[in-house]
C-alpha cells in the first residue's frame, strides 16, 4: 500500500459531509442493520445481533480471597467500566457461562468513537484500491520466469494494493466504504482501537498510576482480556478467515507453500505479521549455505581414510604394533588427564575420535566458515531490503516517527512537559539525566547478574575437580566417580541457570517498567536488549568455555596449573574440537527438539485443562460460546514474541559463531525451521487466544542484535579455526619440517606429525612428586598391568619402570639442566613459530572478511529501486499537487496558509 497526505486538499463543507459525520445517531442505526451473514455468527455479536463485539474482559465475581480484597476488585471493575462507558464504549454483561463462576463483558466501540480514535491515533485507512500487489521476492520472481502456475503460492486470493492515507474525520468521504461503517474498519482496527481506550481509561479517583487495562489484569481484577477469534476453524464450522488461515497457513500440509503474509498481518497485526515474514525468509535463506554446509560434510567423509588425513591413519595404525616392543610402542603411552581417577592411555584408543574429527577439522571447513560470515552479511542485507518493501506495502514506513503514540503508562507517571520540535504540541517528557541514570543503574544490574552466570560456570568447573577428588578416595565408588561427577554437576549446573533465568526476567520486566520508555517498540526494545544478554551468556558460556579455554591453561606434567589443590580442567582424550562440536550438536539439536516438543504439547495441555475443567463444571450439555472457547485458550504473554526471536536468533549464533566446528548446523537450523513456521502458525491461528494486532515497522532491536552475532561470528571461527582446531600446526608442520633433512617423514605430508606433536615426560614426575602432580604413580595403574602381562608377567611396578615415559599433546620440552621429574618446563621453538601463525591468521582472516563484508553491505542499496522510485514518484506527486492547490486558491493570504501547511506536510505521504 501507499500512503498518500491529505494536506492542502479541499476541506469538505459542513452541508456536504455525509451523515456519518453529521448525524451521531445515523451512524450506530447503519453500524447496527443487520445482515445475514451475521445471522450465522451470533457469538461474535452482543445479543441484538447487530453490535459487534471488539474485545471481551473476563472475570470471577465469586473470587475465594479475603472479603475486603474481593471488594477492592469489584470497586476497580466498577470503576473503570464506568470509565469506559464515558468514553463512549458500550457494554453487555454475561453471567451465564459452563463453568457457572466466570462472567464475561462484552465490549462494543461505536462507529462515531472509533471515527474520533482512529483520527486521534493516526490510524491508516484505504482511499483507493490499485489492483493486485506484485511480488518482490527473490524466489517468487526466478518461479515466476519458469512457470505460469507458481506451486509455492498459498491457495488462497491475494488482497488487493489500496492507497492508504492516515484517517480525518473531515475526510470521511474520500476513504473506502465511508457509507458503510460495518466494513469501514477492520476487526483488528476496531480491536486495536478498543484496547486503545482500555489503555487510558482510569480506575482510580487521584492515583496517575491506577490506569489502564494491563493494571487490572496484573492484579487479578480480571483474568483475561482479549479480542475474539472471528469462528471455529473445525470441519463442521461455517467458513471464516481464521478457518481459511488455519487451513492455507496453520496446518501441515502446505508445509512447502509460501507463507499468505498480507492475510496473517490482517488478522494478527504488522508486528505478528513481520516476525513470521522474518522467520520464513531466514530459512530460506538457509537452503544455500545448508547445501555447501552438507556438501563440505562430505567432502570430509570421503577423504576420511584418504592421506588427507594422515595423522589419523597413523593413530589407527599404533594399535598394529607390537606393545612389547619397547621402542616403537612407548611414545604412544599417553599420561593420565586427571588427578588420581585418570589412568595412563593408549594414543590409538582414540582413532574413531581422530577420524570422526576430521569431518570437521579439514580445508573445506575453512572455506565453509569463511562463506558462512558472507551470508550472514547477505542475509541481512537483503533483509533489509525486504523489510523495506514491508513496511511500504503495510503503511508503516514512518510508523515509529510519525505514527506511534507515547505509552499511556509513560504520559501518566511524567508529568514534565515539553514542546515536541516537530509538532509543535505539549508532550509528557522525561528529562534525559533522570533516564542515563535510570538506564545505568539497569546496566549495571545487568552485569551483576551476568557475572552470576560465569560464577556458576566458574562453580561447576571447580566442584568437578573437587567432587572427583573426593570421590576417588572411596575405594567402592571409585570406578564411578566421573560418570557421578558428570551428571551432578549437569544437574547443579542446570538448575542454577534456570533458577537464575527466572529472577533474571522478573528483574528485566522490573527495570524496563522502572526506565519508562516513551513509546512500546523503546519499551520493547530496552526489554529485548536486556533479556538477550543474559540468554547469550546462559547459553553460549559453556560453549565459549570449551572452545577458547579449556585445556589452554592446564599446563603440562610436574607444571600443572591448579585452583587450590584441584588441577585445571583438560579436553578429552579426543581433543577440544570434537568435544566442542559433540557439545554444539547436543544442545543445538537438542534445544531445538524440546523446543518444538513444548511447542505442540504445552498449549494443547493448557487448553484441554481449562476445558476438562469446564466439562466437569457444566450442569447441561450446551455448545460452547465463542467466547467461552477462547477463554480456554493460552494466552499469549506481552513478551510472548520475545521468546519466538530470542529461539531462532540462538540458534543463528549457532549456524554462525562455531560453524568452524559443526558446518551441518544450517541443515539441523533449516530442517527446524520448516517444522517451526507451521507449529508457530497453528499455535497462533488455534491455541492461542487472538492477540492485539500491534503495529511494527521493523523487527526493532533484534536487527542490531543479528548483526552484532554476525561480526562476533567472524572472531569466533577465526578463533576455532586457528586455535581449537589443528589447522595451523599441521600446515606449519607440512612446510616448516617435514620437507627439511631432519623431518620425520617423506617431504612436504603430514606422515610423522602424530609424534612429532607429542611432548614426552618422565614417570618420575608421577613417582616422586605426588602431592604436586596427583597420585598417578604407574605401581597403583591397570594400564601398565595389563602392559606388565604382555610382558611375560611383569607387574605394573616394573612394567612403568621397563617404559619410564609418557606423552602429551603439546609443544614443550626439558630445558637444559632441568630435573626430568621436575617435568617439561619449556616451549619448543615450533611452538612460538605455531603461536605466531595463528595470530597471523586470525589478523588477516579477520580483515579480509570484515573488509568484504563491507564491500557487500555498501553495494547491496537497504532499499530496492523500484522502491525508491515508486517512493521519489510520489514525493513529486505530493509537491505537484501542493503547488496545484496554491495556483488553484491563489493571494497571498492563500499562499501563506498554504506555506505553513507546508511546514507540516508529508511529501513521501502524497500522490
Amino acid at each position: 500500500m501507499a500512503q498518500i497526505g491529505f494536506e492542502g486538499l479541499d476541506p469538505v463543507p459542513a452541508d456536504q459531509a455525509p451523515d456519518a459525520v453529521n448525524k451521531g445517531e445515523q451512524v450506530k442505526l447503519l453500524a447496527t442493520n443487520p445482515n445475514g451473514a451475521r445471522e450465522e455468527k451470533p457469538d461474535l455479536f452482543f445479543e441484538d445481533n447487530r453490535r459487534r463485539i471488539d474485545y471481551i474482559l473476563a472475570y470471577d465475581p465469586s473470587d475465594t480471597s479475603d472479603k475486603d480484597w474481593k471488594q477492592s476488585r469489584e470497586v476497580k471493575r466498577n470503576a473503570f467500566q464506568e470509565g469506559l462507558k464515558e468514553r463512549g464504549i458500550e457494554i453487555e454483561l454475561e453471567d451465564d457461562s459452563v463453568d457457572n463462576k466466570t462472567h464475561f463483558l462484552k465490549l462494543h466501540v461505536p462507529f462515531e468513537v472509533c471515527l474520533r480514535w482512529a483520527e486521534d491515533m493516526g490510524m491508516q485507512l484505504p482511499i483507493e484500491e490499485v489492483g493486485t500487489r506484485e511480488e518482490h521476492g527473490i524466489l517468487e520472481r526466478v518461479i515466476s520466469c519458469c512457470t505460469s502456475n507458481n506451486i509455492f503460492d498459498p491457495d488462497i486470493e491475494p488482497e488487493p494494493d489500496q492507497y492508504t492515507a492516515p484517517f480525518l474525520q473531515n475526510k470521511l468521504h474520500k476513504f473506502l466504504n465511508y457509507d458503510q461503517p460495518e466494513k469501514f474498519f477492520t476487526n483488528s482496527q476496531r480491536s486495536r482501537i478498543c484496547y486503545e481506550i482500555m489503555s487510558r481509561t482510569s480506575y482510580g479517583d487521584a492515583d496517575p498510576t491506577k490506569i489502564g487495562v494491563e493494571r487490572l489484569l496484573g492484579n487479578k481484577s480480571f483474568l483475561a482480556a482479549y479480542p475474539l477469534h472471528e469462528g471455529g476453524y473445525g470441519d463442521d464450522d461455517p467458513d471464516n478467515f481464521r478457518k481459511t488461515l488455519v487451513q492455507v497457513w496453520g496446518s501441515w500440509k502446505p508445509w512447502y507453500k509460501f507463507q499468505p503474509l498480507d492475510q496473517v498481518r490482517t488478522y494478527f497485526g504488522e508486528k505478528i505479521g513481520i516476525y513470521f515474514s522474518w522467520l520464513g525468509y531466514y530459512t530460506f535463506m538457509l537452503i544455500p549455505v545448508s547445501f555447501i554446509g552438507f556438501i563440505c560434510f562430505l567432502i570430509g567423509l570421503g577423504f576420511i581414510n584418504s592421506s588427507e588425513n594422515q595423522p589419523a591413519n597413523d593413530i589407527c595404525a599404533i594399535e598394529d604394533y607390537n606393545r612389547t616392543n619397547v621402542s616403537l610402542y612407548s611414545p604412544y603411552i599417553m599420561c593420565p588427564l586427571c588427578d588420581d581417577s585418570c589412568d595412563y592411555w593408549s594414543l590409538d584408543s582414540t582413532c574413531p575420535a581422530a577420524k570422526a574429527s576430521f569431518l570437521f577439522d579439514n580445508g573445506a571447513t575453512v572455506f565453509f566458515a569463511i562463506v558462512m560470515a558472507f551470508w550472514a552479511t547477505f542475509f541481512l542485507e537483503f533483509w533489509k531490503r525486504k523489510q523495506a518493501e514491508l513496511a511500504y506495502d503495510w503503511d508503516v514506513m514512518d510508523f515509529e516517527e510519525e505514527e506511534e503514540k507515547p505509552r499511556a503508562q509513560f504520559e501518566a507517571k511524567i508529568k514534565t512537559l515539553r514542546e515536541n520540535p516537530v509538532t509543535g504540541r505539549e508532550e509528557a517528557y522525561q528529562p534525559r539525566q533522570y533516564y542515563l541514570t535510570k538506564i545505568s543503574c539497569a546496566f549495571a544490574t545487568m552485569a551483576f547478574m551476568i557475572s552470576l552466570v560465569v560464577a556458576v560456570l566458574v562453580s561447576v568447573i571447580i566442584y568437578r575437580a573437587a567432587i572427583l577428588g573426593v570421590l576417588n578416595a572411596v575405594p567402592s565408588l571409585r570406578s564411578s566417580a566421573s560418570y557421578i561427577t558428570t551428571i551432578t554437576a549437569a544437574v547443579i549446573q542446570l538448575v542454577a541457570i534456570l533458577l537464575l533465568n527466572k529472577v533474571y526476567e522478573i528483574l528485566a520486566i522490573k527495570l524496563t517498567n522502572w526506565e519508562l520508555h516513551r513509546t512500546q517498540t523503546e519499551h520493547d526494545d530496552s526489554f529485548t536488549f536486556k533479556m538477550f544478554l543474559f540468554q547469550f551468556a546462559n547459553y553460549y558460556s559453556s560453549i565459549f568455555y570449551i572452545a577458547f579455554f579449556k585445556g589452554r591453561f592446564t599446563g603440562s606434567p610436574g607444571q600443572y596449573n591448579r585452583i587450590g589443590p584441584f588441577r585445571l580442567d583438560e579436553c578429552g582424550s579426543s581433543g577440544c574440537l570434537i568435544e566442542l562440536t559433540q557439545q554444539l550438536a547436543i544442545i543445538m539439536v537438542g534445544k531445538q527438539v524440546l523446543n518444538n516438543t513444548l511447542e505442540i504439547v504445552i498449549p494443547r495441555l493448557k487448553v484441554w485443562m481449562r476445558r476438562r475443567d469446564n466439562v466437569e463444571a457444566k450442569e447441561n450439555d450446551r455448545k460452547l460460546t465463542r467466547w467461552e472457547e477462547d477463554y480456554d485458550l493460552a494466552d499469549l504473554p506481552e513478551h510472548g514474541l520475545f521468546y519466538e526471536y530470542l529461539e531462532m536468533v540462538i540458534q543463528f549464533g549457532f549456524v554462525t559463531l562455531f560453524v568452524a566446528a559443526f558446518p551441518l548446523a544450517p541443515l539441523f537450523a533449516l530442517m527446524n525451521n520448516i517444522l517451526e513456521i507451521r507449529v508457530d502458525s497453528n499455535k497462533f491461528a488455534t491455541q492461542l487466544r487472538r492477540p492485539l494486532a500491534r503495529r511494527a515497522e521493523d523487527i526493532g532491536i533484534w536487527y542490531s542484535i543479528l548483526d552484532g552475532v554476525g561480526t562476533l561470528s567472524v572472531i569466533t571461527n577465526a578463533v576455532v579455526i586457528a586455535i581449537t582446531s589443528d589447522i595451523i600446526p599441521r600446515t606449519a608442520y607440512t612446510y616448516g619440517v617435514s620437507d627439511k633433512p631432519f623431518g620425520l617423514g617423506d617431504k612436504r605430508t603430514l606422515e610423522g606429525y602424530v609424534f612429532f606433536s607429542l611432548s614426552q615426560a618422565s614417570l618420575d614426575v608421577f613417582r616422586n612428586n605426588g602431592t604436586k602432580a596427583g597420585t598417578n604413580d604407574p605401581s597403583d595403574s591397570d594400564f601398565f598391568e595389563e602392559l606388565g602381562r604382555l610382558h611375560g608377567g611383569l607387574n605394573s611396578t616394573q612394567a612403568g619402570q621397563l617404559y619410564n615415559s609418557c606423552s602429551f599433546r603439546g609443544f614443550r620440552e626439558l630445558g637444559e639442566g632441568a630435573n626430568p621429574a621436575d617435568g617439561p618446563n619449556e616451549f619448543k621453538r615450533f611452538f612460538w613459530h605455531v603461536l605466531a601463525g595463528r595470530l597471523a591468521f586470525i589478523i588477516v582472516f579477520e580483515h579480509v572478511v570484515f573488509g568484504i563484508k563491507a564491500l557487500i553491505a555498501w553495494l547491496v542499496p537497504d532499499v530496492p529501486r523500484t522502491l525508491h522510485n515508486k517512493i521519489e514518484r510520489e514525493k513529486f506527486l505530493a509537491k505537484q499537487a501542493l503547488r496545484e492547490f496554491e495556483e488553484r486558491v491563489g493571494g497571498g493570504a492563500a499562499r501563506s496558509t498554504a506555506s505553513a501547511q507546508n511546514s507540516s506536510f508529508k511529501p513521501e505521504e502524497a500522490v
